[in-house]
């Protein structure tokens, strides 16, 4: 009974689907064709008669049944008045099912556009839409998953529709459709057409935190290539898994009772290597976190350095564009092969 009981009010927590959402996901499961018809489209999409679809609202479906009913009696009874009452608001449908339509006609997605960003962060996708006859537009929604934006477009105008999403993982984004609709002008159609368009966004690595010192290049001027001594030592860090072992303070963790790390100079090497086979000890995604938080840090202090990948190398340089180019391989690294 109790097991019951907790089942019960479980259920009464879920988040309640209404009838008309049910509808729309069995017809986005069943006819695909209709609610998802073109894919992959390239910039400016235009709608036309081609591709939108309209049907009767809930409302509309109410207002008819209610206009039946006083048409059914006005000719029952021989009513004159009664009929011209139930003619009127008929007439006022038909055109406001024109209308409904013609609010989506020739309406034009012109640009996608986001900017690159990290792991964990949100891309901030902002749709341009313009209307291609000149007419302004009123009650205009787009539907991205659970996200809902309602826009008016001024007559010449371009309006600008921002929706964020969460990018989990590296690599390249793919929005998914994003729904046009209105119910303009009085509610009783429900217009709509999907917007596909091949505008992908990189999202790069997170980079590491907390950041870790540069690699140490080899000083060819010691004695065989020996690596600095205490003489270089900066400062003392906590331990970050893929430290070298050889760089772990043992009496100064000794005396703290946490592992500690020497953190020494920023070599004064003209040229930084960051090699992705050089790193212990981590996975390929933490290696890619840790390369590209050298690469900023780097960039930051306008340093010229290298990206050593497995299929690549990259540089020396140093600059934007070289920042750019090394983010990207570290954005792409293997992914068809995943």
């Amino acid at each position: 009974m109790a097991k019951s009981d907790a089942n019960l009010t479980a259920t009464a927590h879920l988040p309640r689907v209404g009838l008309g959402e049910r509808a729309w996901r069995a017809l986005d499961r069943r006819l695909p064709s209709i609610t998802r018809r073109h894919r992959n489209e390239v910039l400016p999409i235009k709608l036309d008669r081609k591709r939108i679809y309209i049907v009767p609202s809930g409302f509309g479906l109410f207002f008819a049944v209610m206009m039946f009913a006083v048409l059914a009696g006005a000719l029952n009874y021989n009513n004159n008045g009664a009929l011209l009452f139930g003619l009127l608001p008929v007439s006022l449908g038909l055109i406001s099912m024109l209308q409904t339509f013609r609010n989506l006609d020739q309406l034009s997605l012109v640009q996608v556009s986001a900017d690159p960003i990290f792991a964990g962060e949100s891309v901030h996708l902002e749709w341009h839409l313009h209307a291609d006859d000149g007419r302004a537009r009123s009650g205009i929604s787009l539907k991205y998953g659970a996200e809902h934006r309602h826009h008016d477009i001024e007559a010449g105008q371009t309006a600008v529709v921002r929706i964020a999403l969460p990018a989990r993982t590296r690599g390249w984004l793919v929005p998914e459709s994003v729904r046009a609709s209105t119910v303009w002008p009085f509610g009783l159609f429900f217009a709509w057409s999907y917007l596909h368009s091949n505008v992908r966004v990189l999202v790069y690595p997170h980079p590491e935190s907390p950041k870790v010192a540069f690699p140490r290049t080899p000083d060819h001027t010691r004695s065989g290539g020996a690596d600095p001594g205490d003489d270089d030592l900066r400062n003392l860090r906590q331990y970050v898994p893929g430290d070298p072992t050889r760089m772990i303070a043992w009496k100064a963790s000794a005396r703290t009772g946490d592992l500690l790390v020497r953190e020494l100079e920023m070599p004064r090497a003209s040229e930084m290597v960051f090699d992705f086979q050089q790193i212990s000890g981590l996975d390929t995604e933490a290696r890619l976190s840790r390369l590209t938080r050298w690469v900023i840090e780097a960039d930051h202090a306008g340093m010229s350095y290298a990206l050593k990948m497995p299929d690549a190398t990259i540089g020396p340089a140093s600059g934007g564009g070289h920042r750019l180019r090394c983010l990207t391989a570290l954005a792409t690294h293997a992914l068809a092969r995943t």
